[in-house]
């Protein structure tokens, strides 16, 4: 009995030091901080992460702010359980598309949080918006979307969720008014600088969508979807160097963003520049194996290098993750149209068909197939 209480008190003699260097690291990483200086910060939280939840919570707090959302989302989990890191932790989940796990803990940080704290009840609510949204169910989007805002009238995220919502059942000119009230609460508000950016682009304003992004860059210099955002505006108005320029901007701070990989596939295809197009699509898909639009893009570049076989087999591979792509069905069936293979050719337009693809219906109709099963 005497040794397991020496044994007691040599372990908590050898844990008090532990611990008072993670408080020491966390104290300079709240410094840092507090100074503008992230990387450093970044720094100084991991060293206390092992030991201390405070460290681990802000740690996710900070890498949630440099849209380091699978990163974020790591720590927070092994952060406190409180309302404040459940909310950051389904806000993490909804930018990372995870919507079960988004929705799981918004409903917690709403449980968890007390009555006054509105701005956590607000994000948490925000963030149930986005997960409905996703769902296709815009009333309750809609209704969440109205309590967040409700819940804190001043904040710039609710607004930017209503827009998101709005612009997602088709009223967008009230999504730009929502983005545009967001900003005017929160000029740095990034969301809303890259959501109203967007809208631009797809108006064919470019000039007014490089405008808002650039305005969002002033004060997010580091921001991958900003820059991302910048990049796709460019290259829609034709202007590629500058589109290059932002795409590989974004893969300096992300090397794993996959949509910029595309991007700049998308660029080089386009200067029939196959061999650096497919490099591009290959490292989109080295990063994510299980995204079907690298398969379809690489497929498209071997098909117009006349390599028939690689070709199919990227297409053959997207349909393999995602059997219901119907488009992909249809890129199929050209192939085989060109390899003068009718009965290749009229299966994967049936296939496609059946998915309610208007190409493949068309052809068939014409070809008098009947597609029904």
């Amino acid at each position: 009995m005497e040794t397991m209480k020496q044994l007691s008190i040599i372990i908590t003699v050898l844990m008090l030091p532990l611990a008072t260097l993670a408080q020491g690291s966390l104290a300079r990483g709240v410094n840092a901080e507090q100074k503008g200086l992230a990387d450093l910060a970044e720094q100084y939280y991991r060293e206390a992460a092992d030991t201390n939840a405070t460290a681990r919570l802000r740690l996710g707090l900070l890498l949630e702010g440099k849209e380091r959302f699978a990163d974020a989302e790591q720590w927070l989990v092994r952060a406190d359980s409180s309302a404040l890191a459940m909310a950051h932790l389904a806000s993490c989940r909804a930018e990372l598309r995870q919507w079960a796990g988004a929705r799981q803990a918004s409903e917690k940080a709403i449980e968890l949080a007390e009555n006054d704290d509105h701005e956590v009840r607000s994000s948490a609510m925000g963030t149930l918006a986005l997960v409905y949204c996703a769902e296709e169910s815009y009333t309750n989007a809609l209704h969440w979307a109205r309590q967040a805002a409700a819940e804190e009238p001043q904040s710039a995220r609710a607004r930017n969720v209503t827009g998101v919502v709005l612009y997602s059942r088709g009223n967008e000119q009230e999504a730009i008014t929502a983005f545009r009230e967001a900003l005017k609460l929160d000029p740095t508000n990034v969301d809303a600088h890259f959501n109203l950016g967007t809208i631009y682009c797809r108006r064919n304003n470019y000039d007014m969508a490089i405008s808002t992004l650039r305005n969002g860059l002033k004060h997010h210099r580091k921001s991958v979807k900003l820059f991302y955002a910048f990049g796709w505006a460019y290259l829609l108005k034709g202007d590629n160097e500058r589109a290059i320029e932002c795409l590989q901007n974004v893969l300096e701070l992300d090397s794993t963003y996959v949509n910029a990989y595309n991007r700049l596939g998308d660029i080089y295809y386009e200067r029939a520049e196959y061999n650096r197009a497919a490099e591009q699509y290959r490292r989109a898909i080295h990063f994510a194996p299980k995204l079907t639009e690298a398969y379809r893009l690489l497929g498209r570049t071997y098909d117009a290098q006349g390599d028939f076989g690689k070709a199919i087999r990227q297409y053959q591979k997207a349909i393999e993750i995602n059997p219901e792509d119907g488009d992909t069905y249809c890129r199929i069936a050209e192939l085989y149209a060109r390899q003068n293979q009718p009965k290749r050719e009229q299966a994967n337009y049936k296939r496609a068909a059946r998915l309610g693809n208007a190409q493949a219906r068309e052809w068939c109709t014409k070809h008098g197939v009947s597609y029904q099963k």
